[in-house]
């Protein structure tokens, strides 16, 4: 009779394999099952960021919450050339910016903002990026 209390015997403190996330993945090859108190470290693919806790644990058969990779925020060129805009800083040529990152956009040379309320600084939020609209002059 096995030792029930002996916890690497009893299934119900098991976790099987750790949850699937969008755009990341764990570090280490999948194992079928993990005993209690066990961990598993995840990873973004490029230029997502992690969100949330890098290591999860096994407690009592259920992972911790996994995190989540946020999505880049991709600088469309045809968008700031539909709107008469182009990235502030001339050497910039940076297409891809992280959640959080701060993009500056100005007004082509001939071209003036739309409104005054148009917002030229603005934040990578999770693949989304507001663009300000400039008119010819």
């Amino acid at each position: 009779i096995p030792n029930s209390n002996n916890v690497f015997l009893d299934p119900r403190g098991k976790c099987g394999p750790p949850p699937p996330i969008d755009n990341g993945d764990i570090t280490t090859f999948p194992s079928p099952a993990y005993p209690p108190g066990s961990t598993v470290e995840y990873q973004c693919q490029s230029l997502h960021q992690l969100q949330g806790n890098r290591i999860i644990t096994c407690r009592n058969g259920e992972w911790t919450k996994p995190p989540k990779c946020l999505d880049p925020c991709v600088v469309s060129p045809e968008m700031m050339e539909k709107r008469n805009i182009e990235l502030r800083w001339m050497g910039e040529k940076k297409l891809y910016s992280e959640t959080g990152d701060v993009v500056e956009f100005a007004c082509k040379p001939g071209y003036r903002r739309k409104t005054d309320s148009e917002e030229f600084r603005t934040t990578c939020r999770e693949g989304k990026l507001k663009y300000p609209t400039c008119e010819r002059q």
